[in-house]
């Protein structure tokens, strides 16, 4: 049976829209506690999603979107510190209100949604407002104190320099080069993001899997090596705009090695306790997968002419198998929405069961407090009633917009 997934993005775009936006504040809230929510409103980073799902899906179905268009982007306004043109980690009630607690990333996956809807709609003012985030991200370069590498911070204050903050800073400046108006400026963008990819394969690539660390504080020479799906997803997305940019091979191989790593079953992006490889997918949650299927649809639209068959074949099987995981698995027909966790055995007892039955899972059964209510009292996770999240919509129409750029239709198969 066709599956259209560019429908399903809008879908849950138009469910999310009814189910969050709350007129009387002119904002995203919620009554019931869940994920990246904080005394019923959310987080930066939540709104960054919900604003480039909302851009993806006016890119589609203009004339459905457009009109939350707009009140989303003021929306995102109430964030910004007028002082530094960041944009706070919490709510702060009014335009221009926002605090000194700002992380670089959030303002990265902000930009990105707001040149998205600047894409979609032709308003110069998401476009400036982009540009302006895009000045106070090349604030945030700091000198490793030990390593001597220059690289992103994760925040104003504090020490640590994250991946996603390098990676997504770098694709945030090769996407405003087609919209610069000199060629200094330019020459800026393109070498800012060259630092920071020379910050993440300096220190944060690991040579034994080809995957990529999270990230170290400037003051210290202990990595964390984490390695989250988002990390290595948004990485290969700067390298291919910086590929498009100066046809560099050395962008290309490096996205190939992250590439055929994110689709290798045996690697540390899966859930590797099954022998049977057919079972094991991704792990993690969905805010973070959404920008591993754009990675690899990235990988597969820039290198489509030039990439070895099999490394495509791998990204094409992988995104289509997540995509009917998720929607088989993490999809509630009650009310048409999707549970965060990829993690089948942390989402109810009743997917559990599927768990045990159809993947024949040892695991206990673990509930993700991402999909629960009260996520910060002291009630046991698994005594709280389950949960969907504005992120967790979001994040879900992004997994279907951007899976339709390989995929606009699909046969499911069978997992």
């Amino acid at each position: 049976m066709s599956f259209d997934n560019n429908l399903e993005g809008y879908n849950i775009v138009k469910n999310m829209w009814f189910q969050y936006w709350n007129p009387s504040i002119n904002n995203f809230s919620t009554k019931v506690p869940c994920h990246e929510s904080r005394d019923g409103k959310f987080s930066c980073w939540t709104m960054g999603v919900v604003l480039h799902a909302i851009g993806e899906s006016c890119m589609v179905y203009k004339d459905l979107t457009l009109p939350i268009v707009e009140p989303t982007v003021r929306a995102c306004l109430n964030y910004r510190n007028p002082k530094n043109g960041g944009y706070s980690v919490l709510y702060h009630g009014g335009p221009n209100s926002g605090d000194d607690d700002i992380n670089y990333d959030d303002a990265d996956h902000l930009l990105r949604g707001m040149l998205v809807c600047y894409e979609a709609t032709g308003n110069k003012e998401y476009l400036e407002l982009s540009k302006e985030l895009m000045r106070f991200l090349m604030g945030g370069l700091k000198e490793h104190e030990s390593f001597k590498v220059t690289g992103m911070k994760w925040h104003i204050s504090r020490k640590y320099m994250s991946t996603i903050s390098n990676c997504v800073s770098a694709t945030c400046a090769m996407k405003l080069i087609p919209y610069s108006s000199n060629e200094d400026e330019k020459r800026q963008l393109y070498e800012y993001a060259k630092v920071c990819m020379n910050f993440i394969f300096t220190k944060m690539f690991d040579p034994n899997d080809n995957l990529i660390w999270d990230g170290v504080a400037y003051d210290s020479e202990v990595i964390d090596k984490q390695k989250y799906s988002y990390n290595t997803g948004n990485t290969i997305t700067a390298l291919c705009l910086l590929y498009k940019y100066d046809h560099n091979n050395e962008w290309a191989e490096k996205a190939k090695k992250l590439a055929e790593a994110a689709t290798h079953r045996g690697r540390t992006l899966y859930d590797r306790d099954y022998d049977d490889w057919s079972k094991r997918f991704w792990h993690g949650p969905s805010y973070f997968i959404q920008l591993l299927i754009e990675g690899l649809a990235d990988y597969l639209e820039t290198f489509d002419e030039t990439a070895p068959q099999s490394t495509k074949d791998c990204c094409k099987q992988e995104i289509l198998r997540h995509l009917s995981y998720f929607r088989k698995y993490c999809y509630d027909p009650q009310d048409g929405g999707y549970y965060t966790s990829f993690d089948i055995f942390k989402i109810d007892e009743k997917t559990y069961k599927r768990y045990k039955e159809e993947f024949k899972g040892h695991k206990k059964f673990d509930p993700c407090a991402q999909d629960r209510v009260g996520g910060s009292n002291d009630t046991p996770i698994k005594d709280r009633p389950m949960s969907k999240s504005l992120m967790g919509a979001a994040s879900a129409a992004r997994i279907f917009f951007q899976g339709a750029r390989v995929f606009p239709k699909m046969d499911p198969v069978d997992v």
